[in-house]
């Protein structure tokens, strides 16, 4: 497992604040690197990472 601060500054995951569109119930999405060829799209509710939906290019994520 790891902390919300080792997810913030882990390297490989790549991951970033979305502002172009909020997330449900206006919260903050993410983008993060699932692998090589894939991002995926989440939010932040409490201790969970709830995970939106699997993009296989890295532009389709943020729109």
């Amino acid at each position: 497992a790891m902390t919300w601060r080792q997810i913030y500054a882990d390297p490989g995951l790549k991951w970033e604040a979305i502002h172009s569109r909020p997330g449900p119930n206006g919260q903050r999405l993410y983008s993060f690197r699932i692998g090589q060829a894939f991002r995926g799209v989440a939010y932040r509710e409490g201790a969970w990472l709830r995970l939106l939906s699997l993009h296989p290019d890295h532009d389709s994520a943020y729109h």
